[in-house]
């Protein structure tokens, strides 16, 4: 218990008045308390705020796709080959590109190409997207897709600027220390032949 106090007057040195404590110490402590406030606080302050604007920007498109974008229903125009069996026996079911036909709204008959699950026989019906001007496209974004973005910002900015943090921690300390050689350099050169003298 006694050596566990000991411990923290040791860590609290630099911020109480005594003859061993110098500038660069004072600097180097208060230079640590704004750093770690910033590492613990600041650093998933950044990272959230930068996720929710990433997240209002996910949502401001998935809003203009579903506004630009609606589902027709066509039909396959070719078989869509199947992968070979794997190793174990099992197909591996994916998706190629094959050709569908549609007719639009106008009742012209279009032809454009999609991605459709291997097996797919050539006849079968399917739902497809299509933009205004009846090209084929993608599904809009949806809130789940919005918000994994965002997630991955959050993620990476957090982690970011806790780098940023923990890098200029590093240099701060550095710095102090490069002071407090020199001030004890100089400090001895100015005692040491003091102490020679004393013990002679």
């Amino acid at each position: 218990m006694k050596h566990a106090h000991s411990r923290t007057k040791v860590r609290r040195w630099q911020w109480r008045r005594n003859p061993l404590r110098r500038r660069s110490d004072t600097i180097e402590a208060w230079t640590g308390l704004v750093l770690g406030t910033a590492l613990f606080i600041g650093a998933p302050l950044a990272g959230s705020l930068a996720g929710l604007i990433i997240y209002d920007q996910a949502q401001a498109t998935a809003a203009q796709q579903r506004a630009s974008r609606h589902l027709v229903r066509a039909t396959v125009g070719e078989d869509v080959p199947t992968s070979p069996a794997s190793t174990d026996g099992a197909a591996t079911r994916q998706a190629s590109p094959a050709a569908v036909r549609w007719t639009t709204a106008d009742g012209r008959s279009v032809t454009g190409k999609v991605k459709m699950p291997e097996g797919t026989r050539s006849g079968s019906p399917a739902e497809i997207w299509v933009d205004a001007h009846d090209r084929t496209t993608s599904a809009p974004r949806n809130s789940s897709d919005s918000w994994a973005q965002a997630m991955g910002v959050w993620g990476v900015s957090t982690t970011a600027a806790g780098l940023a943090v923990g890098g200029l921690w590093l240099a701060v300390r550095s710095t102090a220390n490069r002071h407090r050689m020199a001030e004890w350099e100089q400090d001895w050169a100015v005692t040491g032949p003091q102490w020679d003298l004393r013990t002679h």
